[in-house]
Formats: structure tokens, sequence, C-alpha cells
């Protein structure tokens, strides 16, 4: 972030997430902020064919943003957006483009407004990048799982959540009520559960290990990275205590590709 001559303007790199219709001519964004987290600015005369921002203010455009910061309101005001990355690949294919989206609204839930995280923002950044390039799957277990980890929230696999007691099995039984694994004695039928097979534990335990720039090295495997990222979409939800208005659709591509 860079602070220009007037405190009350922040610059900053920021990537779109959102942009909804305001007035006749005018937008209102919602922009991933690499250090203040989630901003929302009005972006005054963006829809007008002459506009100063010519056409740049569009979803998922990675640029660097010139933003009046209105703390009274809670709506600022976008001065400035010089685009970088347009991501314009990600149009042409419709699972790539729904798994963008979703990585862009869970990222923007570990990422609150005035709560910077750089570290999150880079890897939206990079993830995008993959996605464009096509491998959604393996892209996005990468994602989801350095997003948990980021936040907090990723879980051992290797023992229960409730006793300690080392996880074995070819199947692993996963309770979103504790956040981990259960083994057999504490498992109950009132736990939301789902299952997740060894070699997809052994996936996320091998992505966790990596570091958050290796995205590009990631290879797995079509079915076993469809589990993945199928699991790890829970594990957010429940993490965050909200299902993302993209989760269903992205089910749905996960769906499609196992099909």
């Amino acid at each position: 972030m860079f602070l220009t001559p007037d405190p009350r303007y922040v610059k900053s790199d920021a990537i779109i997430l959102r942009r909804t219709d305001y007035s006749e001519t005018s937008y209102v964004v919602a922009l991933l902020t690499r250090e203040q987290g989630v901003m929302h600015g009005l972006a005054k005369g963006a829809r007008r064919p002459k506009s100063i921002f010519e056409g740049e203010i569009d979803l998922l455009t990675r640029g660097q943003a010139t933003i009046l910061v209105r703390p009274r309101t809670g709506l600022h005001l976008l001065t400035e957006f010089s685009c970088r990355e347009r991501y314009l690949a990600l149009r042409k294919s419709a699972d790539s483009t729904t798994a963008a989206l979703y990585a862009a609204e869970v990222a923007a839930d570990a990422s609150p407004e005035g709560e910077g995280q750089p570290e999150i923002y880079d890897l939206l950044s990079e993830t995008l990048t993959r996605l464009a390039e096509g491998d959604t799957a393996a892209a996005l277990a990468f994602f989801q799982v350095h997003l948990l980890k980021l936040s907090g929230y990723m879980p051992n696999l290797g023992e229960c959540a409730v006793c300690g007691a080392k996880i074995e099995g070819a199947q692993v039984v996963f309770s979103f009520i504790h956040s981990g694994p259960t083994c057999a004695q504490c498992s109950s039928e009132e736990d939301r559960c789902t299952t997740i097979s060894r070699a997809a534990v052994s996936v996320i335990e091998g992505l966790a290990r990596m570091p958050a720039s290796g995205a590009a090295r990631v290879r797995i495997p079509a079915a076993l990275a469809r589990e993945t990222v199928t699991f790890l979409a829970g594990a957010i939800a429940a993490a965050f205590e909200r299902e993302p208005r993209m989760l269903r659709p992205l089910m749905k591509a996960m769906a499609r590709r196992k099909a």
C-alpha cells in the first residue's frame, strides 16, 4: 500500500471482486486490496463511454486502485484504477470462471475490511493465473489448502479432533462440528460428517507442506483433485460459518468434470 500526499487517499494493489450498477453512469465496486482487505468504492461515471476508467472496471481484474477513504459511510470513492492483468483466458471456460469467482469470494471472507492479508491477496492473484492456464481442480485445491493455513483453520487430519487418537484406515471421517476427523469411538450420528479417502488426505498434507508460492508445481490426478476440492470446500464453509454463494455452482462444475 502507498499513501498519497493527501492521507485521505490510498493507493493499493487490488483485485475487483464484484461490480454492481449504482446508477446510469456509475458502479459500486468491491475490491480485495493487498493491505486493507476488502473495500467498497463508488466508481463515479465509470459507465460513461468516455469515462476516466476507460472500461477497466471489470470483474476479476487486477490492478492498482486509488481510493478516497470515507470512513463515515463505509462506501469509499474509487478515483482511479489502472489495470495490470485481466485474466482473459478465464472467460473461455465456464468452469474456470466459476472456480475463480469462488476463490475470490472465500478470499474476501478471509480478508475483512481494514484487515489486510497480503499473503491471501498474493495467493488469490497466483491462483487466478493458474486457473486461467486451465488447471482448474489442482489450482483450486492448492488455493483452498493455503487459504485454510493462512486463516488459521487448517485441520490436523492425522488425529482425532476429540480425543487425539491417531486416525487409521482407508477412509477418514471428518466432523464439521469438531472441525477435524473423528475416530470410531468419538464419532456420533449427531455429527455433521463426510468421508475422505486416505489418498486425498495425503494430497492435502503434501500441498500444506509446499510454500504458498509453489502453485505452479502442483500436479494431481483429476479424480483425486475433484475429491480434494469438494472436501476442502465443505471445510472452508464450516470454518467461516457461511456457505459461499459460489459453492453450489462450484460443486456442479466439479460434477460435470467427473461425468
